[in-house]
């Protein structure tokens, strides 16, 4: 049997990793092509493009709050902490 190595990851990193795994599926929902290979930055730039506005409060430390809009089209999401570590999102 395979052993995994065990990665120990601050809040802020497993924040940020939900939040490039929620930019990229919106990506796909938008219409974008090629973002599955790219960083965060290089995500949030390309979801910032052809009428789109992103916005990502990062304010708080141990949340992050995701907003999309284009004319009539919105999407919202947030992630938060929970005491026992874990990113969850919050509806």
């Amino acid at each position: 049997m395979a052993k995994t190595k065990i990665k120990h990851e601050t809040p802020a990193e497993k924040l940020d990793h939900r939040v490039k795994v929620l930019l990229k599926e919106w990506a796909g929902l938008s219409g974008f092509y090629g973002y599955k290979s790219m960083e965060l930055d290089e995500i949030f730039k390309l979801v910032n493009s052809e009428g789109w506005s992103t916005t990502i409060d990062k304010s708080d430390p141990s949340a992050r709050v995701l907003e999309m809009t284009k004319e009539d089209t919105v999407r919202k999401a947030k992630f938060s902490i929970d005491d026992k570590g874990r990113a969850l999102k919050n509806y």
